[in-house]
């Protein structure tokens, strides 16, 4: 079966006449009859019946009219692609971070004039890897502990990933007015234990983590623990509640524009990579450019 059967049949039900339909598509009316009959006998089924004025559908005829008429809209929809002028398109695969979204938005100011569609696809560690590998996003953005990085390194290695380190950061508290550390200079971790703690949940990355020793407390002894799956909740959650957050002193500006401070953690001792991922041997758009650059103007004065 072709398309141009398709549209000989529906010419043919949009007129209710062979010699007229023949003639509106520039052709014989027995070749126009052939084609047609190749069409039933291909489908095994009688599109038309004979009447005194001409031709007209049969139940199998005006089911195929409409399946006909979606797939010829499609076509005309898919040869309407190469009439448009086409968009770049930035798509950022990054780990949940207040920060990333602020500097998409110096982009898209940069970009007013719709010469860019941005996409910003908030993922765990694992998922933004995997969303970079398979082309959904042309670059990444990642923050790993000590006890995360070898397994990223190799999952990287293994992918084909490249990784482009930026800084290193240190874990904080991220505390709103409602919590009694709010105007702490600095706290212990052994005082958050009396706090519940806000986190995303896990990844396999993150379950690494557990590992993990904060000021000497291990992270499996935080029993209080709410989990919110988007940037916004978290942020709500900070500011109207008594909960906490272990998070990076990079993005303590964007946290003090919501009320949320960032305080030092005593002997802390937990580093955290920043850096952003592609996959290697591809060039990157000009707008990927921008945005690294944007990366490693704000990464090494947001992290001291």
């Amino acid at each position: 079966m072709q398309i141009q059967q398709l549209i000989y049949f529906m010419k043919i039900a949009d007129l209710g006449s062979m010699n007229k339909a023949a003639e509106a598509l520039l052709m014989t009316q027995p070749n126009l009859s052939r084609a047609i009959m190749n069409l039933e006998a291909e489908l095994n089924i009688k599109l038309f019946k004979r009447n005194n004025k001409g031709v007209v559908m049969t139940e199998d005829g005006k089911k195929l009219y409409q399946y006909s008429r979606t797939i010829l809209n499609q076509m005309d929809l898919i040869k309407g692609m190469a009439l448009r002028e086409i968009v770049p398109v930035l798509s950022i695969a990054s780990y949940p971070l207040i920060s990333i979204s602020r500097l998409l938005c110096e982009v898209y100011n940069n970009h007013k004039d719709g010469s860019l569609k941005i996409q910003l696809l908030e993922r765990r560690l694992q998922r933004v890897i995997e969303t970079v590998e398979s082309g959904e996003a042309e670059l990444g953005f990642l923050m790993y502990n000590d006890v995360q990085s070898k397994e990223i390194k190799y999952m990287l290695r293994y992918k084909h990933i490249e990784l482009n380190y930026l800084g290193t950061d240190t874990w904080y508290v991220n505390v709103g007015p409602y919590s009694p550390l709010y105007n702490r200079e600095e706290v212990e971790a052994s005082e958050l234990l009396s706090y519940p703690i806000v986190r995303m949940p896990d990844d396999y990355f993150s379950n690494l983590t557990f590992y993990l020793s904060i000021g000497g407390i291990s992270l499996t002894e935080f029993k209080k623990v709410e989990y919110m799956s988007d940037n916004a909740a978290m942020i709500n959650l900070l500011k109207y509640t008594d909960v906490f957050r272990f998070g990076p002193g990079i993005s303590r500006e964007d946290f003090a524009m919501h009320g949320i401070k960032t305080i030092p953690i005593k002997n802390c001792g937990v580093n955290i990579g920043v850096a952003w991922i592609r996959r290697k041997k591809e060039i990157l758009s000009a707008a990927a450019r921008e945005f690294v650059q944007m990366l490693e103007l704000w990464v090494p004065k947001a992290i001291h």
